[in-house]
This record gives structure tokens, sequence and C-alpha cells, in this order.
């Protein structure tokens, strides 16, 4: 049984907004490495300049935020069956709070970067875990990116994979939208509801 969910932010709770190809561009970030890992590697004064680039384009992204349809009828489903939710995200915390007070969401843990190693990292997944107080099979990521599946599996955690319809991972199970991920989400807990009380 589903005891929370954890969400990321960026396309998943919000749409997606950042052109991020443009972005690592601009900052001259090289593949195979996070945004954030490449800045740490340049000299301060560049760093500081690529730093800003950054923050500026993950601010704008968090102003104009939007949420994604199905996104807010998820959290209130959740919410009505006492299903604990997170929120961990690679963007800064800032940015984040932004992004809660805009849309007047509230999750009971609510990680950013600047609480830990972000994603692909486990490390935020395994603080939202025991802030949760819950084991990694009793909780659910929900994401729409490769560094969310990377740290949920590293993490042990199940992970739902939301593409918008534009598939670029192998994973199952895998849903176009948060619409389609509320109907998931409610059909496993039927699911698993009528294993319970078959098994009485």
């Amino acid at each position: 049984m589903i005891k929370a969910i954890i969400f990321d932010m960026d396309g998943t709770i919000t749409r997606p907004y950042i052109d991020w190809k443009a972005l690592r561009e601009r900052i001259g970030a090289v593949p195979g490495r996070t945004i954030i890992e490449y800045i740490e590697g340049l000299s301060p004064a560049e760093a500081e300049r690529a730093n800003r680039i950054l923050i500026e384009t993950e601010m704008e992204a968090c102003v104009h935020s939007e949420l994604n349809e199905g996104g807010r009828e998820m959290l209130a489903f959740l919410r009505e069956r006492n299903i604990r939710t997170a929120l961990v995200t690679n963007n800064h915390r800032e940015g984040m709070q932004v992004v809660l007070e805009r849309h007047g969401l509230c999750f009971d843990v609510a990680l950013s970067r600047d609480h830990g190693v972000l994603k692909p990292s486990a490390d935020l997944l395994h603080k939202a875990l025991e802030a949760l107080s819950l084991r990694p099979d009793e909780v659910l990521s929900i994401g729409d990116g490769h560094y969310d599946l990377e740290a949920s599996a590293q993490a042990g955690v199940s992970f739902l994979y939301v593409t918008h319809g534009r598939p670029a991972l192998d994973h199952q199970p895998a849903v176009a939208s948060m619409v389609e991920a509320l109907s998931w989400v409610k059909k496993q807990m039927q699911n698993a509801k009528c294993k319970i009380q078959n098994a009485k």
C-alpha cells in the first residue's frame, strides 16, 4: 500500500518551462554532468557568472510557473486519503518556495538542492524518506526525467514516469500526464485494497 508519494517539481508538478539544452549551451555545461557539477568545477569568477545565469533562469521559470493539469487534483486526492506527500527538486530553495506560494501548495516535506546532493543522487530521496519515517517500499516517486528515475532506483523507491507524450526513457510504468498519473495511482490503491480484503 502506498503511504506517501515523492514528487519532482519542474515538469511534474509544474509545466515544463526551461529549455535545458539552450541553458546548458549558454552556460557551457558539458554533457554527462549536471549543471551544478559543471559549475562547481569552474574558477570562482566563471562559477559566479554561470550560477547567476542558472538562478535567473530558474527564478523566471518559478515566477511564471503553471501547474500541470491534474497536479492539484492529485494532491487533493492524496490529502483526502491521508497519503503523505514530499517535493524533491533540483531547483534552489528560493525558487521552490516561489512555486509553493504562487500556487498555494503544501507538502509534508519539501526539499531543494540546498538541502543536500541533487538528483541523480539519491541523497534528497533518502532525506525525504527519513523525514516521512517510511521505508522505500512504502513510497512511490513521480517524475519526468532520467535524474528522477536514477535517484529513485538508487533509493529503492518505485518510480512512475510522466512522459508528456514524448517518452525519452525506457521505463514502465509510464503515463503521459499528471491526469493519467492520478488515474494510475487510484487504480493501484484500489488493487491494493482488494488484495487486503481478499486476504481476510
